[in-house]
């Protein structure tokens, strides 16, 4: 991606459907800031995407409630998220990521992913293709640069390919994502279906 003039930068600081910021801006610096402060302290290379996604974990756990899954996938927003205390997976790490990001000045964008074995199985038609693979990730214009953030797993990829990301570590058995959506958030809350129905659609069009 591109680097970015003003009308840009702006642009990836909007919030989004589901990514409207909930908590005082002043509160999400001070406790960004103070652990930021802290940490560079030790380490030169601490960055404050860490410090958020780091927040993030403190604060909100993986539900391992299979009806929780089904009921709130796809489905809340950032302030849902957190209230709630748990995620349901890598989407709603990566809301509430974006969320904080833009509020402490951070240009953030959303990135729905599919596993490129998978996106060739969907197009064979084969019938392992109904088993959906793929992750959420956050773009950071960061320092002059565009980074890869995974909230979820709580990595950064430096540089790397905007249109065939390879990860430096696994994720559901792979490292090799095409990436099919890039927002600042998904735009509306989605059934698991209708999520199912509309990533299909979009890769079945990648040309991958």
């Amino acid at each position: 991606m591109q680097k970015l003039n003003k009308t840009e930068v702006e642009k990836y600081l909007k919030s989004g459907v589901l990514t409207e910021p909930f908590l005082d801006t002043g509160l999400v610096k001070q406790k960004i800031d103070k652990d930021f402060d802290y940490k560079i302290a030790k380490n030169s290379n601490y960055t404050k995407i860490e410090s958020i996604y780091n927040w993030i974990d403190k604060n909100i756990k993986t539900t391992t409630d299979k009806d929780q899954k089904r009921k709130y996938k796809f489905q809340r927003t950032a302030k849902e998220i957190w209230e709630s205390g748990f995620a349901t997976g890598c989407t709603d790490y990566a809301i509430l990521f974006a969320t904080f990001a833009r509020q402490v000045g951070i240009p953030t964008t959303f990135l729905h992913t599919a596993e490129y074995g998978w996106i060739q199985k969907l197009k064979n038609g084969e019938e392992s293709s109904r088993i959906h693979k793929g992750h959420s990730f956050c773009e950071c214009f960061y320092n002059g640069e565009w980074v890869l953030v995974d909230p979820t797993c709580r990595k950064i990829e430096f540089p790397y390919d905007t249109k065939k990301i390879h990860l430096s570590y696994q994720v559901v058995g792979s490292n090799i994502f095409i990436p099919y959506f890039r927002g600042l958030d998904l735009g509306k809350r989605q059934s698991i279906e209708e999520h199912a129905i509309e990533e299909k659609r979009a890769c079945l069009n990648l040309n991958v």
